[in-house]
């Protein structure tokens, strides 16, 4: 059973910041260093302050607490007067089309994956949940929402935000960060409204898209304020029991997930042809020529819908191979036997990660991997010598995310990247009222 609450959203002022698309900033972990400056500019307001706060070590922690009382205290920042669920609606621009997707905002209790109700996808890093912990500890407060994906087939609770999105619009605002998409927010005030939605979340369950590292410090919050605060034998629910959360429907048509290719750079690295060597064993490798995004794209894809596992490797002087998994080799043919064979046959990450990665990271120690979305990144970065190798890589489907969930297995590190991202800064949970 999965709990949702309504809350009094804790929300910027407008009479004190003037244009909202200014103090809104994407997720924190998104959010590049050029980017950060830009935002720390754009207004002093910014949400940037308190998701990723000036200073050196433990200061920048005090230092959020601070601007974020101060906030409070001067209006800036303010509870929202209704207890509600607020819809949002978020619009992007692709290949010259406007797109929409829509979900709700409300409070998740917080339990452990183990129930098998919140579901994550993927694996987490320590190094970044520490640090997401002492803000938490900090400001107690959740500034950006753990993006969840859950099946609402029947449309029960779609109807329900259909409906209300044709009265009072909330908030409508441009990213001040990006001209290209738009938000825009509604209120559910009506309380049978309200009591529908929580009873009939009560027996879905929740995909974690984007936000396990929130999701994983608010768990861990949560128990260790308990065991500091809470009095032996009492188990009441407090405001650490809940995180905030963005709750879409899975099945929308323009729910994206966006390819998240890497540029590896080794210590010893002996050259992309020596690589390909040790990987002969394994992989077809075939020669192509470097051509546009468009059709490496294509030709990725139509792999893929051949049932085909194929990646491409770029390396020095402009070589680039396509290569794809022998499905008859000895070492995936007895891999496949131990373990769910839809789940690693339908997904190309697993297979990239199982049969490549392990392998030439055991030969060549791996320096450093970077992510990003964009073929031209991987080509720009390999050509400048700032990386080894580039790796471009189909994305998962939703249907296949979804899938992967539900059979209880986890995908590797980075391997989604779900478009558009929800701002942070629109609407807020602060535990003390």
């Amino acid at each position: 059973m999965v709990d949702i609450l309504p809350f009094n959203g804790l929300i910027y002022n407008n009479n004190k910041i003037g244009n909202i698309s200014e103090v809104i900033s994407p997720p924190y972990d998104v959010v590049s260093a050029a980017l950060k400056k830009k935002l720390y500019n754009a207004h002093p307001n910014n949400i940037i302050n308190l998701i990723l706060p000036k200073g050196r070590g433990g200061e920048k922690y005090i230092r959020a607490k601070k601007i974020l009382t101060y906030w409070i205290n001067k209006n800036i920042l303010k509870f929202d007067n209704d207890r509600c669920f607020y819809i949002i609606e978020e619009s992007f621009h692709l290949n010259n089309k406007i797109k929409k997707i829509m979900g709700f905002i409300g409070l998740t209790r917080l339990e452990s994956y183990s129930k098998l109700r919140i579901i994550p996808h993927e694996q987490t890093s320590f190094k970044i949940k520490e640090d997401r912990l002492k803000l938490l500890s900090k400001c107690r407060a959740n500034f950006g929402l753990v993006f969840t994906l859950y099946n609402d087939n029947l449309n029960k609770i779609t109807d329900i935000l259909k409906n209300t999105m044709q009265k009072k619009l909330f908030k409508d605002t441009p990213a001040g960060y990006d001209s290209t998409l738009g938000f825009k927010l509604w209120k559910i005030t009506d309380m049978e409204d309200v009591k529908k939605i929580i009873n009939i979340m009560k027996d879905k369950k929740l995909i974690i898209a984007d936000g396990h590292h929130r999701y994983e410090t608010s768990l861990a919050y949560r128990d260790e304020y308990k065991k500091l605060n809470r009095k032996k034998g009492q188990n009441l629910p407090g405001p650490e029991d809940f995180i905030l959360t963005l709750y879409v429907d899975s099945g929308q048509n323009d729910l994206l997930i966006l390819p998240t290719h890497r540029t590896i750079k080794f210590k010893n690295y002996p050259g992309l042809e020596k690589v390909l060597v040790k990987l002969a064993d394994i992989f077809d490798i075939e020669v192509d020529t470097l051509k546009p995004a468009s059709y490496l794209n294509k030709r990725l894809l139509k792999s893929k819908s051949k049932g085909l596992k194929s990646f491409f490797l770029y390396g020095e002087n402009k070589k680039l191979y396509f290569i794809t998994m022998k499905p008859s080799s000895i070492g995936f043919t007895t891999y496949a036997k131990s373990v769910d064979r839809e789940y690693y046959l339908n997904t190309d990450i697993n297979i990239f990660h199982k049969f490549l990665m392990e392998k030439i990271s055991a030969l060549y120690k791996i320096e450093k991997i970077d992510y990003t979305h964009s073929i031209d990144n991987v080509i720009d970065n390999i050509d400048r010598k700032k990386f080894d190798i580039g790796v471009l890589l189909n994305t998962p489907t939703v249907k296949e995310l979804e899938k992967i969930c539900m059979s209880g297995h986890l995908m590797p590190h980075k391997s989604t990247y779900f478009y558009p991202k929800p701002c942070t800064g629109l609407v807020m949970y602060k535990f003390d009222r």
